[in-house]
């Protein structure tokens, strides 16, 4: 029931500040990235075990994708400024 309930509650407001945010997701490559790099920063600080099987520039590795994939990879769209 609270995952049905925080499910509504996260589209509705994913809806109000985008209007298409399932397809901007689908698109944003920089944001999966950073996520995976703060992810295994954190499982590399918190667990010592991982470290010997995950390198250390991964973190590194993975910010250098998603600032690739910002710059190169996604479509810059036209600013909406000027529209009234």
């Amino acid at each position: 029931m609270l995952r049905t309930l925080f499910s509504g509650a996260r589209d509705v407001v994913a809806r109000v500040l985008i209007p298409d945010a399932a397809g901007v997701y689908k698109k944003a490559w920089s944001l999966r990235l950073i996520e995976l790099a703060a992810i295994s920063d954190i499982i590399l600080n918190v667990v010592p075990v991982v470290s010997d099987y995950l390198p250390w520039w991964l973190t590194l590795a993975l910010l250098g994708g998603a600032y690739v994939a910002r710059l190169l990879i996604q479509n810059k769209e036209p600013a909406d400024g000027d529209k009234a």
